[in-house]
């Protein structure tokens, strides 16, 4: 693989087949971080609001500096697939490009809530999400947070 989209896609294929780790949807620390020296990380994220949603006022936020892009990372290697059918509405449009201009695109939802985890799904496959643990959630809520000030 030679793009960071190539190894989000691997991520996905892992948790939706349930290897990795024995007691876990998620890769393992260490694997991730092998998988994500190997490819790289993305060189811009941007999160485009879903304009549709009347929840609260929304601001599209581009992320360029790589300890925020680092942390947005992080949010998805720690996810964990959902079990049952999907229902959301999403917050935001996440596009990650990647260092050879490839682009992966995700739905992302976070709400405003810091007791709530966030959501994301891959747009290549919208039938499966991926909780995003509360603590990386916050993380993320704070950086975007920080580009809106």
């Amino acid at each position: 693989m030679r793009h960071f989209g190539s190894l989000m896609v691997l991520i996905l294929a892992v948790f939706m087949t349930g290897c990795g780790a024995s007691d876990s949807n998620r890769l393992d620390g260490k694997e991730a971080q092998r998988l994500e020296q190997e490819e790289g990380i993305p060189s811009l994220i941007t999160l485009s609001c879903n304009r549709n949603l009347d929840s609260r006022p929304c601001r599209d936020v581009a992320f360029d500096r790589s300890d925020e892009i680092r942390i947005v990372t992080e949010a998805i290697f720690k996810a964990e697939r959902m079990q049952g059918i999907l229902n959301y509405a999403a917050e935001y449009t996440m596009s990650m490009t990647n260092a050879d201009g490839s682009v992966t695109v995700y739905d992302l939802s976070l709400g405003s809530d810091p007791k709530m985890q966030g959501l994301l799904v891959n747009q290549k496959d919208t039938t499966i999400g991926y909780t995003i643990p509360l603590v990386e959630a916050n993380r993320l809520r704070q950086i975007i947070q920080r580009r809106i000030d």
